[in-house]
């Protein structure tokens, strides 16, 4: 399980990525970071430490002594940027991987399944998108329609 000081670098990049807009709610006021923590733990085990690590270092050119969570949001973008701008393949993967994870999260079902009950009901943005949910398709594509 990574640090708790990890966790608060996960819940801090995901709110600069998907803050809230209007009357929607950002991706961390969904605990999106817990979709992100669980899937990159999942492929890689102990990388949520070392991505906290890397935001915290980039944080410190921002606002010298400050983590990543403790930036504004503009700080937070700024590292984010910066770190999705460098030349190294591998930096550009995990800001890619940190993305995918939180959009991932916030605009698949995810936000919208129960863990407690096992129901899922539609995601709030999702109608925000006017997006109705997957369907069977359309019956002049299906064989049966």
């Amino acid at each position: 399980m990574p640090e708790e000081t990890s966790l608060v670098a996960v819940r801090a990049a995901v709110e600069a990525i998907v803050p809230p807009l209007g009357d929607l709610p950002g991706a961390a006021d969904l605990d999106v970071q817990r979709h992100v923590v669980e899937a990159i733990e999942q492929f890689l085990p102990g990388f949520v430490d070392l991505l906290a690590t890397l935001l915290d270092a980039y944080a410190d050119d921002v606002e010298p002594g400050a983590g990543f969570a403790q930036l504004d949001a503009d700080g937070r973008v700024g590292v984010l940027r910066t770190m999705s701008g460098e030349e190294n393949p591998d930096m550009q993967d995990i800001v890619d991987g940190l993305l995918v994870f939180t959009y991932g999260g916030y605009f698949s079902e995810w936000t919208g399944y129960d863990r407690a009950s096992g129901t899922l009901r539609p995601p709030a943005v999702w109608s925000a998108m006017g997006y109705a949910g997957p369907s069977a398709g359309h019956p002049d594509y299906r064989k049966d329609g």
